[in-house]
């Protein structure tokens, strides 16, 4: 495992103190966790972000707005009406 070594301002410092105290926590183990959650929760809005994008993207392409409609119209023509199901299928 590696060292990483962080100057805190001092209030930020006794709140990490505190809550690491509270929840009988070494203030590096506490530390470490919130660090995993800050990346797993940057990583979730980059990935949110980069969707936001790409539908964009799509949005403002005129040969994807047909591609899309052209598929919306195939897809539309086989899903004529469900089959009638047969009265009593079950018994």
């Amino acid at each position: 495992m590696s060292t990483l070594t962080l100057r805190l301002p001092e209030s930020l410092e006794h709140q990490i103190r505190d809550l690491a105290a509270r929840q009988q926590l070494t203030r590096s183990d506490f530390a470490r966790r919130a660090l995993e959650r800050f990346v797993q929760q940057t990583q979730q809005e980059l990935a949110l972000q980069a969707m936001v994008e790409a539908a964009q993207s799509i949005q403002s392409s005129p040969l994807l707005q047909q591609h899309i409609a052209e598929m919306s119209g195939e897809f539309s023509a086989t899903e004529v009406e469900p089959d009638k199901a047969v009265k009593g299928w079950w018994q």
